[in-house]
């Protein structure tokens, strides 16, 4: 019963978060309604991850990848769509290559092909300046 609770809790998380990913694109793209309450960033990185952005953007590329390893593996790809699309938002280009790194990174770990994750690395490198 145990297992399975803890794989509700991911799943749960996972969803929550493709909810504000979602969000983020939306503002990205240029879609979000007037209307609609804007999206804040730094509530990702809090609820999500329990840090604050600033925690994020003081961590260098190897500090990064040894904070993912604290995380479950399905959490590592969402970090990286938030840092990279807050740095896409932001046009900071210490996020995006933060992004970039934790994708490389994720990618290399999981042995995973993605051509999503491809596009997205596409995506940071169209952006750096």
């Amino acid at each position: 019963m145990g297992i399975r609770y803890e794989k509700d809790t991911i799943l749960n998380w996972i969803n929550e978060m493709g909810k504000f990913l979602r969000l983020l694109v939306g503002k990205w793209e240029g879609l979000q309604e007037e209307t609609r309450e804007s999206v804040n960033i730094d509530t990702g990185y809090k609820e999500f991850f329990n840090e604050e952005r600033t925690f994020f953007l003081n961590l260098s590329d190897a500090e990064l990848i040894d904070y993912s390893k604290s995380l479950e593996q399905e959490q590592i790809r969402p970090l990286a769509q938030l840092l990279m699309y807050d740095g896409l938002i932001n046009q900071d280009n210490g996020l995006l290559l933060k992004a970039k790194a934790l994708f490389e990174y994720h990618m290399k770990q999981t042995g995973s092909f993605s051509f999503e994750d491809y596009g997205f690395l596409q995506q940071i490198n169209n952006n750096l300046r």
